[in-house]
């Protein structure tokens, strides 16, 4: 063995003890308290989620999440976006960044009243809204122009109003009003 390769298996061996001396740090988002080697376990045994599904009497079956809101994959012009469930919104709102992504040009100027106060926003017509399998024609949609909320969603009582809702434990239901 030449001294080269006596050195770089030395290296070798010197990096993998300073590998396995390291410290290992966890992070925990799910509010839980973890001990010892239950931390390792949780960190790679992510909890199984149910996505949102159309059952046969034709509810759209929305699960809690884990925050405890109802979050809803929806399209709106065709562009991919979730939607918090917000029973407490008059309008159906998105940020400015979903709404140049679902082609939103212009809308009209307007004063919006929030959990936050007062913003500036826009009202866009003529949208099309896809939640689950039923899909809504010419949905007016409020855009917020404060850049914090550049990605928010809320699916508000305007567009709900077309669906009968129930609440479930642990879901809430839309069925498409006639």
């Amino acid at each position: 063995m030449s001294r080269y390769s006596l050195l770089l298996v030395f290296a070798l061996g010197l990096s993998t003890q300073v590998f396995a001396q390291q410290k290992i740090n966890y992070v925990v988002i799910d509010g839980k308290s973890y001990q010892g080697e239950q931390l390792k376990w949780a960190a790679s045994h992510p909890n199984a989620l149910t996505a949102p599904y159309l059952d046969k009497g034709n509810w759209y079956v929305v699960p809690r999440s884990a925050d405890g809101h109802y979050w809803i994959p929806a399209f709106i012009n065709g562009f991919p976006v979730t939607f918090l469930l917000d029973t407490g919104a008059t309008k159906t709102s998105i940020g400015a960044r979903i709404a140049k992504n679902a082609g939103i040009r212009a809308g009209v100027s307007a004063q919006i009243g929030t959990a936050n106060g007062i913003g500036s926003a826009m009202q866009s017509e003529g949208n099309y809204l896809q939640v689950g399998a039923f899909t809504l024609s010419d949905v007016p949609v409020m855009v917020s122009l404060n850049q914090a909320n550049s990605d928010m969603a809320l699916l508000g009582m305007d567009v709900l109003r077309h669906f009968r809702i129930f609440q479930g434990q642990d879901s809430i239901q839309l069925q498409r009003l006639n």
